[in-house]
C-alpha cells in the first residue's frame, strides 16, 4: 500500500499493511523550511511549500493542514492578533452581546478573511502529492469552540449557563455551524481525502459533561452525520481528558476521534475505539518536543500495543507539535510506527 492507500483502508473501517501516521505538524512544519507564521497565515504557497517540506523529510502517510486557531471566527468579523513568530489569535469577538446576532452572515470560505488561504493551499498540496499521500484538511475550530470565539468565550459560556433559552443561543450556533460546514465542503472540492475540526472548549476540561451533552454533542454529531452524508469523512478533535464523556462519544455515527494524551488511551480503546477510528495520542509536549528519543520509541510503542487490535487507528501526536520538536524525535515516532505496527497477512 502507498501512503493515502494506508490512511483510507483505516478510514473504511479495512486492515492496512501497518499502522498509518498523520503528523499535527503545522507550525512545526513552517520552522522546519524557514516560514514565519507572518508568511505562513498569508501565503498558500508559504502552507503548501512548509507541508511539502515536512512530507519529504519526515514521510509520513498523512499530511495536516492547518493554519491557525483564529481563521473562521475572524472570517465572521472577530478581530486578531498577528504576532511574527506565532499563530493568530482571536483577541475581540465579532459580537459583544446576543442582541448582536443579526449582524452575522454565513463566512464563504473562497472569500472571506483568510479561509481561501487554507483552501488554496489545500489545493496545492493536493495537486502536488497526487494519489501516493493522505490529505488531512483542518476546518479549523469546530461548531461549539467557533460560537465561543464570535460572542467571547466568558460570553458564550455565560449565556449557555444563566440563559440557555435566549433565542439568539440558537442563531448564533446555526449560523457558526454552517459556517463550520462550509469549509468542510470546500476544502474537500479543493483536494482533501478527509477533514478535521478542533473543540478545544467543549471536553470536560472547560465544560461541564452535562453542557456537553445539551450543546455540544447535538452540533457535532450533526455534522458527522451532514459530512457522512457528503461522502466525507471527519475527524473530531477535543482537547483536555475526554475520560468522562468517552461514552457518549461512542454513540456518534462513524467518524474519527483526536484524542488528547491526557484522555485514558485503554478506555478510550474499548469506547470509541470500538466503531469508530482513533487518532492520537502521544504527548506533543512532553515526549515528541522535550523527550529523548528512546522516550519517544518507548511511549509510542507502548500506545500501538494498546490502539492498534482491529486496525482503526492512525498514529498521531495528541495535539499540535510545538515548533521546536527535534527531527529524531520524528524519526524515532516514524521508526516505532514501522516497526511495531506491521498487521499480521
Amino acid at each position: 500500500m502507498n501512503s493515502r492507500e494506508r490512511v483510507q483502508a483505516v478510514l473504511a473501517g479495512k486492515v492496512p499493511d501497518r499502522v498509518p501516521v498523520c503528523l499535527h505538524n503545522s507550525h512545526m512544519a513552517a520552522a522546519e523550511a524557514g516560514i514565519s507564521m507572518a508568511q505562513y497565515r498569508q501565503d498558500p504557497q508559504a502552507v503548501a511549500k512548509a507541508h511539502l517540506t515536512a512530507l519529504e523529510r519526515h514521510g509520513q502517510d498523512s499530511l495536516y493542514l492547518t493554519i491557525d486557531t483564529a481563521l473562521l471566527a475572524e472570517a465572521m468579523g472577530a478581530e486578531a492578533e498577528y504576532r511574527d513568530n506565532e499563530p493568530a489569535k482571536v483577541v475581540a469577538p465579532a459580537i459583544r452581546s446576543l442582541d448582536e446576532v443579526d449582524r452575522l452572515k454565513v463566512a464563504d470560505p473562497l472569500a472571506d478573511g483568510r479561509l481561501p488561504v487554507l483552501v488554496e493551499a489545500t489545493e496545492l498540496v493536493a495537486k502536488q502529492v497526487g494519489e501516493e499521500v493522505a490529505v488531512r484538511a483542518g476546518a479549523d475550530q469546530g461548531p461549539f469552540d467557533l460560537p465561543c470565539l464570535v460572542l467571547g468565550i466568558e460570553n458564550f459560556l455565560t449565556a449557555l449557563a444563566c440563559d440557555p433559552d435566549h433565542p439568539g443561543i440558537q442563531t448564533l450556533m446555526s449560523v457558526c455551524y454552517e459556517s463550520h460546514l462550509a469549509l468542510h465542503r470546500a476544502l474537500v472540492k479543493a483536494g482533501a481525502h478527509y477533514t478535521s475540526s478542533g473543540e478545544s472548549l467543549a471536553g470536560p476540561d472547560v465544560v461541564s459533561p452535562a453542557m456537553y451533552e445539551r450543546f455540544a454533542r447535538p452540533l457535532q454529531e450533526k455534522m458527522v452525520k451532514e459530512l457522512a452524508a457528503d461522502g466525507i469523512f471527519t475527524v473530531v478533535h477535543i482537547c483536555g481528558d475526554t475520560t468522562r464523556i468517552l461514552n457518549s462519544l461512542a454513540e456518534y455515527d462513524y467518524c474519527g476521534f483526536e484524542l488528547d494524551q491526557k484522555t485514558d488511551a485503554g478506555m478510550a480503546k474499548q469506547t470509541v475505539g470500538a466503531g469508530h477510528v482513533l487518532f492520537g495520542n502521544v504527548d506533543p509536549s512532553g515526549v515528541l518536543a522535550l523527550g529523548t528519543p528512546g522516550l519517544v520509541r518507548e511511549k509510542t510503542r507502548e500506545l500501538i500495543s494498546i490502539w492498534k487490535p482491529g486496525a482503526q487507528f492512525v498514529l498521531n501526536s495528541g495535539c499540535a507539535l510545538p515548533s521546536s520538536t527535534p527531527a529524531e524525535n520524528i524519526r524515532a515516532f516514524l521508526e516505532t510506527a514501522h516497526e511495531f505496527g506491521v498487521y499480521e497477512e
